[in-house]
């Protein structure tokens, strides 16, 4: 069996993909001292796309009714929605949220010259990448017209700069509005 670090790789099948029952050993070690609503959390967090209150359920152990009650109970506060109407009733996470939640934090973390100073350098990054690919959106890169197709790495090192400029608009729009939270703060009556 191959080995790491001195450690032999215990448990892990050929293929790399573990089993149904080695993930939900390792949720159940998580999971242990947890209560619904922690558990229930925590999953929201993941609901990337429309998913019904029995998958939340089953992901977190508890019944439907559980975590029905506590889906509401996180759409009230804005972390995650209810998608569509009827049944099955659905929830997703709640972008806009956690997209709040980053700039506050930014706000809270930062004094207004260097959130001025981080802005600057990402905004840097984002004309450098408009130079590198002729273009002013990533969303207008095409990996295929620049590189060879049969050159995976450069396919790829394409891919991840593209990734990497979605990421600094991302962080953009994130720090901006952390300024404009600070501006309200500071203009808001005492």
């Amino acid at each position: 069996m191959p080995e790491r670090d001195g450690e032999p790789n215990v448990g892990i099948p050929a293929d790399g993909v573990p089993s149904e029952e080695a993930v939900r050993q390792e949720r159940k070690q998580y999971d242990e001292g947890k209560t619904v609503k922690e558990r229930i959390y925590e999953t929201a967090l993941t609901l990337r796309e429309p998913t019904p209150v029995s998958v939340v359920a089953e992901r977190t152990e508890c019944t439907p009714e559980s975590a029905r009650r506590h889906l509401l109970w996180f759409a009230e506060i804005g972390i995650v929605e209810p998608v569509g109407e009827g049944q099955p009733a659905q929830f997703q996470r709640n972008r806009a949220y956690f997209w709040w939640k980053r700039a506050n934090e930014a706000r809270r973390a930062y004094s207004s010259d260097e959130l001025d100073a981080r802005l600057e350098t990402l905004l840097e990054s984002d004309r450098a990448y408009q130079e590198q690919y002729g273009v002013a959106d990533p969303a207008q890169v095409s990996a295929f017209d620049i590189a060879d197709p049969d050159h995976h790495g450069a396919l790829e090192a394409i891919w991840s700069d593209v990734n990497d400029w979605l990421t600094v608009r991302e962080d953009q729009r994130v720090l901006e509005h952390a300024q404009r939270l600070q501006r309200e703060q500071h203009s808001a009556p005492a």
